[in-house]
C-alpha cells in the first residue's frame, strides 16, 4: 500500500468522502507523536488491512478549553501531526475541533455522530484509558458494550512501557520543558522537532559572524531555554547546525525566541521557507557574557562540541 507524505485532512462535522468509510479508526490526541502511538499504529495497520486507516484527534487540546488558559502547549502542530501519522501509515488524519459545547456531546452521540456517520468505521483502535462523551462517561467498558450495537468492533491497544516508563505526551512534554531533548527523543523514537518558516531577524547573529535563521512557534512547545546541538532540513538538504533559545541578554533581550545557525551553509536566503530543527542534545544554559568576543569565542566552542556530538550520533 502506497503512502502519502502527509495524512490527508479531514474535519468533523463533514462526513468522509466514501472512499475513506468503512475502514479503521484510531482514536486520540496524538501530540507529538510518540512510541506508544507507534504501537496504536500497528494495530490499526493489523485491522485495516487494505481498508482505510484513519486517525481522529482533537484539536485544541481538550485540557486547554476545559480549564481554561495556554496549557499545555502542543508538541506538534496539525501539520507535523499529519506528516507523523503517514509515516506510521494513516491515510487520514480526522479533526474534531474541540469546544465546549462539543465537550457537553453524551457518548452515545459521540458514536452515532461522529463513529458511524462522519466516519463510517468498521473498527476502532483505543488505548486503556480511552473516554469519550460528556465527562469521560464512554469508557472501556462502555464502548465494548455499545460498539458491538453499531456493527462496529473494538480494538484495545496493549499497555506499552519502553525501560518502565510509558511513552506519552505527557512525559515527552515534561522532558521538552526540562530541555532533556536526548530522553525525550527515546520516548518520541526519533528527535522532537519544531517545524515553521522562517522570519526576519534583526541581523545580530550576522554582525557577530554566526548568521541565524530566526524561527517564531506561536502556542507550541519548545525547550527549555539554552544552547542545542541540531539537525536541520530545509530546501530539501539536511545540515548540523547549533540553536539557541532565550532572550539573548548579552544584548539585553526580552523576547524569546529560536535561532538556528546552520552550519556549512551557503545555499541563500532563507526567509519565508520552511524549515525542521530537531534537537538532539543540549549543550549548555543560555548565558549573559561580559563582551561580544566573549560571546563570539563561546559560539565557536558550542559549534565545535555540537559537530562532535552529531558526528557520534
Amino acid at each position: 500500500m502506497n503512502f502519502e507524505s502527509r495524512a490527508r485532512l479531514a474535519r468533523y462535522p463533514r462526513a468522509l468522502p466514501q472512499k475513506w468509510r468503512g475502514g479503521a479508526v484510531a482514536i486520540g490526541n496524538f501530540d507529538g507523536v510518540h512510541l506508544g502511538h507507534e504501537q496504536v499504529a500497528r494495530v490499526l495497520a493489523r485491522v485495516a488491512r487494505e481498508r482505510p486507516r484513519v486517525a481522529l484527534s482533537f484539536y485544541p487540546h481538550p485540557i486547554r478549553v476545559l480549564r481554561g488558559g495556554d496549557e499545555p502547549r502542543c508538541l506538534s502542530s496539525v501539520r507535523e501531526k499529519a506528516e507523523r501519522l503517514a509515516q506510521l501509515g494513516v491515510q487520514v488524519l480526522y479533526l474534531v475541533h474541540f469546544t465546549k459545547q462539543f465537550s457537553r456531546m453524551e457518548a452515545a452521540q459521540f458514536l452515532d455522530d461522529v463513529l458511524v456517520r462522519a466516519l463510517g468505521a468498521a473498527d476502532v483502535v483505543v488505548g486503556e484509558d480511552v473516554a469519550v462523551g460528556r465527562d469521560r462517561e464512554g469508557g472501556l467498558e462502555y464502548l465494548a458494550r455499545e460498539l458491538p450495537k453499531r456493527g462496529i468492533r473494538l480494538h484495545v491497544v496493549p499497555r506499552f512501557e519502553l525501560d518502565g516508563v510509558r511513552p506519552g505526551s505527557r512525559a515527552v512534554r515534561s522532558l521538552v520543558e526540562g530541555g532533556d531533548v536526548a530522553a525525550a527523543a527515546r520516548l518520541i523514537g526519533e528527535p522532537f522537532t519544531i517545524s515553521a518558516r522562517v522570519g526576519h531577524g534583526d541581523k545580530r547573529g550576522t554582525a557577530i559572524g554566526f548568521p541565524t535563521a530566526n524561527i517564531t512557534v506561536p502556542h507550541r512547545l519548545i525547550p527549555k531555554r539554552g544552547v542545542y546541538a541540531c539537525l536541520v532540513e530545509v530546501l530539501g538538504q539536511r545540515y548540523e547546525a547549533v540553536a539557541n533559545i532565550g532572550v539573548r541578554p548579552t544584548f539585553d533581550g526580552d523576547r524569546e525566541r529560536l535561532e538556528v545557525h546552520i552550519l556549512d551553509f551557503s545555499g541563500g536566503s532563507l526567509y519565508g521557507k520552511r524549515m525542521h530543527v530537531s534537537f538532539v542534545a543540549r549543550l549548555r544554559d543560555e548565558k549573559r557574557f561580559s563582551s561580544v568576543d566573549e560571546l563570539r569565542a563561546q559560539i565557536a566552542a558550542d559549534i565545535t562540541l555540537a559537530r562532535g556530538l552529531l558526528a557520534h550520533g
